[in-house]
C-alpha cells in the first residue's frame, strides 16, 4: 500500500482490512502447533482495530471500521444520485458500533422515510421528484442488507424486495430503458438487468457487470450510467453468492464461475442491438478474482476489467493469517477441530468477528471455520491464468488493502494484452473499488474503453 495511508508496519489493520478475510482476528486469538489460546482483542477499537490515520478516507463516523468503511462508500454515492450526504451522516449517527441489528434497523427506517417521500411526491405528479427519491431508497435497502446476516429474519426478504422494486420505480419514472431478467441458471436464476443506451449505435458492446462479496451491481451507478451515456449497453446480474441471488435464490459462490458467466453471455448474445464481438466482463471487489477465472474459460468475452485485479483470493487470506496468526493454517490442516474451537470462541467475544463468519458461512456455504477455508483454498487463479487469452484491464489504487499487490500479480502473470490503471493518492482516488472516487472512476475507464474497444 502506497503513502499516506493506514500504517500497518507494525500490525495494524487497515480500515478496510477486516474485509479481507482472516486479518479481522488480528490480536483476537493466537494458535501454534501444540496450544490454543483465545484472547480478548487488545484494542478497545474492536469492530475493525483501526488506528486513527490522518488519512482523509478515515472519517470514524460510526466507531466501528468495517461499518465506517461501509458509510463511505455509500456517501460516494451522492455523486449519481443515489444517496444524499445528510441522508448518510444521519443513518450513521443512530447506529450502535458493531451491532448489525442496528445497522440494519437505521437504514430501514432511512429507506422508508425516503421512499415515503418519493410515494407522496409520484402522487401529486412530480416524476423526477419521485424518481429521484426511489433511487436513493433503493439505495439505502440496499445498505441494510450490506451488513446484516440473519437470513431467518422476514424483514431481510422484505428490504431485498423492496430494493428491486424501487429500483426498478425509479426508473420508469426517469425515462431510463431497464429492463428486468431472469437468466436460467442450473434449475434456478440469476437476477439481472439490461441497460439499454439510447446512444448505442445499431450493433454495440455491452458490458456484462457484476459485483463482489458485499455490494450489488445496482449501486455500481457509475459503471452502468457511465456507459448508457456513452454508447455502450450493460447487462449486470446477481451471481451466486451475491445480492439477490443469495437472498432470493440461496445460490452460494462457487469458484468455476464461468458456470455464472456463462449464461449471462448467452442472455447477451439474444438480446437486439447487441455486437455478439464486443462482450465485455468487469467484477469488482471479489469479482477481480472472479471475472478473470471466467474469462480463462468463456471464450466469447472479448475484454475482461478487474477492479482491482486479483491473482488469487486465497493467497491474500493466508497472508493475513501467516503475517498475524504463525501456524493458524497449519492448525486447520492438522487439528481442524481446534481450529474451529478457537475461531468460534473468538467470534463469540468479538461482534466484528461474528459478523464476518456468519456472512462469509452463508455466501460460501459453510457451516465451520475449517469448511470454509477448505472452500475458499479454491479461489486462486494461479493454475489457469494462462488460459487467459482475450485483454485484461486491471484498475487498481494505492491504498487497495482488501487484496493488496493482488493485481500486480495478476499483470504479471497475464500472457495476453494487458493494462494496469493506477488510481493515486494524488487523485484521491486510492481506495478499493475507487469508493468516494466514483466521477474520476467513471471517466478514466470510459475514456479508456473509447480508445480500446
Amino acid at each position: 500500500m502506497a503513502n499516506p495511508g493506514p500504517d500497518t508496519s507494525a500490525g495494524r489493520l487497515s480500515r478496510r482490512g477486516v474485509l479481507a478475510g482472516a486479518g479481522l482476528f488480528v490480536g483476537g486469538v493466537a494458535i501454534t502447533a501444540g496450544t490454543r489460546r483465545v484472547m480478548e482483542p487488545e484494542s478497545k477499537e474492536v469492530q475493525g482495530l483501526n488506528p486513527r490515520t490522518d488519512a482523509w478516507y478515515d472519517l470514524r463516523l460510526s466507531g466501528d471500521g468495517l461499518m465506517d468503511n461501509q458509510l463511505l462508500w455509500f456517501l460516494g454515492h451522492a455523486t449519481h444520485g443515489q444517496s444524499d450526504v445528510g441522508d448518510v451522516l444521519e443513518t450513521a449517527r443512530r447506529i450502535q458500533p458493531g451491532d448489525e441489528k442496528s445497522w440494519f434497523a437505521e437504514w430501514r427506517k432511512t429507506a422508508t422515510r425516503v421512499h415515503q417521500h418519493a410515494t407522496a411526491a409520484e402522487a401529486k405528479g412530480h416524476r423526477v421528484t419521485a424518481g429521484q427519491a426511489y433511487a436513493r431508497a433503493a439505495n439505502y435497502y440496499r445498505a441494510a442488507t450490506i451488513h446484516y446476516t440473519n437470513r431467518e429474519d422476514p424483514a431481510l426478504m422484505e428490504v431485498t424486495r423492496a430494493a428491486a422494486s424501487t429500483f426498478e420505480k425509479s426508473n420508469g419514472l426517469l425515462g431510463f430503458d431497464i429492463q428486468p431478467m431472469d437468466i436460467p441458471y442450473e434449475g434456478s436464476s440469476l437476477p439481472a438487468y439490461f441497460v439499454r443506451s439510447p446512444y448505442a449505435k445499431p450493433s454495440a458492446p455491452v458490458i456484462l457487470l457484476h459485483q463482489g462479496l458485499h455490494a450489488w451491481p445496482e449501486e455500481t451507478k457509475w459503471v452502468w450510467e457511465g456507459a448508457r451515456r456513452r454508447g455502450y449497453h450493460v447487462l449486470f446480474f446477481h451471481g451466486p453468492g451475491q445480492g439477490r441471488a443469495l437472498r432470493e435464490k440461496n445460490l452460494s459462490f462457487r469458484p468455476d464461475w464461468e458456470k455464472a458467466v456463462s449464461p449471462v453471455v448467452d442472455a447477451a448474445e439474444r438480446i437486439s442491438g447487441v455486437d455478439p464481438q464486443r462482450i465485455l466482463l468487469m467484477g469488482l471487489s471479489f469479482g477481480g478474482a472472479l471475472a478473470p477465472r471466467a474469462v480463462a474459460f468463456e471464450q466469447r468475452v472479448a475484454l475482461c476489467i478487474a477492479n482491482p485485479g486479483v491473482l488469487s483470493w486465497w493467497e491474500q487470506h493466508t497472508e493475513h493469517f501467516n503475517r498475524f496468526l504463525p501456524g493458524a493454517l497449519s492448525l486447520l490442516k492438522s487439528h481442524p477441530e481446534a481450529f474451529d474451537e478457537a475461531i468460534q470462541g473468538l467470534a463469540s467475544r468479538w461482534p466484528t468477528a461474528d459478523y464476518w463468519l456468519k456472512d462469509v458461512y452463508w455466501k460460501h456455504g459453510a457451516r465451520s471455520p475449517s469448511e470454509l477455508f477448505r472452500k475458499l483454498e479454491e479461489f486462486t487463479n494461479e493454475a489457469i491464468v494462462e488460459r487467459i487469452r482475450c485483454p485484461v484491464l486491471i484498475m487498481d489504487g494505492e491504498a487497495e488493502d482488501v487484496s493488496p499487490g493482488q493485481s500486480r500479480k495478476l499483470y504479471d502473470a497475464l500472457r495476453g494484452p494487458k493494462h494496469l490503471m493506477t488510481f493515486t493518492q494524488a487523485e484521491a482516488a486510492p481506495l478499493h473499488c475507487q469508493a468516494a472516487s466514483a466521477a474520476l472512476a467513471e471517466e478514466r475507464l470510459f475514456d479508456w474503453l473509447d480508445e480500446n474497444v
